[in-house]
């Protein structure tokens, strides 16, 4: 992969944990079950104003003598932490969803119950490409969401920040798409 200067641009899709799909086969998903690329059951959060990603850990320092006096000789990492924070700009049945704790919404939902609905999993699909409109980074991760902070309700336009963090799945993947040469 060629380094060079860019400005990115990302996308995200949700799928949430429990809610049939039918591509590559039929399955519910899950941690273990993957909708495909295709499935048409990709819920588009909407505009991705900003995606800011941080690995975190706990870590731990090994010291040995070298030869007498003790130096720092390793670090382990436990803990491992990775998530990641959509700065969204549009309002749908998904932050009603997340900010109200609701049932699952959708764009026919009416009525709803605030603190009904079960925890948030699901699969996160992140598509980023370059000023140039070339993909350059694809990630699928199963991931625990929530709203980050309050949403404020007033003379601006509606935005929010989704936590994506992200759940162990053996499922999860990423591609890095190298850049041609130039």
């Amino acid at each position: 992969m060629n380094t060079r200067p860019i400005v990115v641009g990302s996308h995200a899709f949700l799928y949430p944990e429990g809610r049939a799909f039918t591509s590559p086969a039929a399955g519910v998903c899950g941690r273990a079950a993957k909708p495909g690329a295709a499935d048409t059951g990709w819920i588009d959060p909407g505009i991705v104003d900003s995606l800011k990603v941080a690995k975190s850990s706990d870590k731990r320092e090994i010291f040995a003598p070298t030869p007498g006096q003790r130096r720092l000789y390793d670090v382990i990492e436990v803990n491992r932490d990775l998530k990641f924070m959509l700065a969204l700009k549009e309002a749908g049945p998904l932050m009603f969803e997340h900010l109200f704790g609701t049932l699952p919404l959708d764009a026919a939902s009416g009525q709803y119950n605030p603190l009904e609905g079960a925890t948030k999993r699901g699969w996160v699909k992140i598509q980023q490409y370059d000023h140039t409109d070339a993909i350059v980074n694809t990630v699928d991760v199963f991931c625990f969401m929530e709203i980050d902070g309050e949403v404020e309700f007033g003379e601006e336009a509606v935005s929010y920040d989704l936590v994506c963090r992200v759940l162990h799945s053996p499922l999860n993947t990423g591609t890095i798409i190298p850049t041609p040469a130039g």
